[in-house]
């Protein structure tokens, strides 16, 4: 008897220790998915099917980024602009650093004064400057990439994954119904924490963190592939909550080589929190295979959120 109620006893622990168990198989032109996993303190079967066009379609989402090819393209434009402004051209700085470029006049000196020349100059200069910086990000948006700007100064070139949130909304239809049929009575923190919990135990490329960006992947091709980087368990979850509860407010927060979501729902007194734009926003990780808690990260990446140091969008 005693045997048997210690065997009681220990069966909670043994099913919080389940790990995640996916099976995917082909039907017909469907591709079926079969999750099995412990969240809210019990067992969970979630099943869903995406037909192969959407999840074709969901991949094709992200360009391939050349940054070789970008930069000379983005160098060619600025040439052309400053021939048409003097003329003058461009040479690059040390080490052929394109973004460190010296511009010369083609006019003799004898032509300008010396301080009209040199004034000339350095206001071409700085228009030269803005110009790049317009035009390569409207270069990268084109291609589905974004530019953003660390508190550092350091320029971080990301997928646009907002733009990814909304263009996945239609192709993850049929994954929110099957989460609302499994949660129907759920509340909207214990929805979060469900999806947390799933996406917390979808793996991460080996080398997602020493490389990063590298391994981003779209929403559907994330789950076929079981495996992405932090990026990319953040655009399923933002994916997912836009599409349940389009009335919560969203940030994707950028730190250095690691992508957060914040949201604007309730927190606890010892949850973390960030305020942007004079609204609070509960922060989360749902890349982190140790599984905290809505308002819960790694101590490295809580101290970039206490001194301001990440790059954010809102939506």
């Amino acid at each position: 008897m005693a045997k048997c109620y210690m065997l009681l006893l220990l069966l909670p622990l043994a099913l919080q220790a389940r790990p995640l168990s996916v099976q995917q198989q082909n039907a017909g032109d469907q591709r079926q998915y079969s999750y099995h996993f412990m969240a809210l303190e019990r067992e969970v079967k979630l099943q869903f099917s995406f037909s192969h066009s959407s999840i074709r379609r969901n991949s094709n989402l992200v360009q391939v980024y050349v940054p070789e090819v970008m930069a000379q393209q983005v160098w060619a434009e600025l040439q052309q602009q400053a021939r048409a402004a003097g003329p003058y051209r461009l040479t690059p700085g040390p080490g052929r650093d394109l973004t460190n470029f010296q511009l010369v006049s083609a006019q003799r000196p004898s032509q300008q004064m010396p301080n009209q020349a040199n004034t000339a100059q350095q206001q071409l200069r700085q228009q030269l400057l803005a110009f790049r910086t317009e035009y390569q990000q409207h270069q990268l948006k084109a291609a589905g990439y974004q530019l953003l700007q660390l508190p550092d100064n350091r320029q971080q070139i990301t997928v646009d994954h907002v733009s990814i949130v909304e263009q996945s909304l239609t192709d993850i239809r049929p994954l929110t119904a099957a989460l609302h049929s499994e949660l129907l009575a759920g509340n909207q923190r214990q929805f979060v924490q469900f999806l947390l919990t799933w996406l917390q135990q979808i793996p991460p490329h080996p080398t997602a963190q020493r490389e990063y960006g590298r391994y981003f992947k779209p929403p559907l091709t994330l789950l076929a592939e079981h495996y992405g980087d932090s990026a990319s368990n953040v655009v399923l979850l933002a994916t997912l909550l836009r599409s349940s509860l389009p009335h919560i407010k969203q940030a994707i927060l950028y730190l250095p080589e690691h992508t957060l979501l914040a949201l604007a729902i309730a927190a606890g007194p010892d949850e973390l929190t960030v305020n942007l734009e004079g609204t609070t926003y509960l922060v989360l990780d749902p890349s982190d295979p140790r599984q905290p808690g809505l308002g819960a990260v790694a101590t490295p990446l809580q101290l970039y959120i206490f001194n301001q140091f990440f790059a954010y969008r809102l939506f």
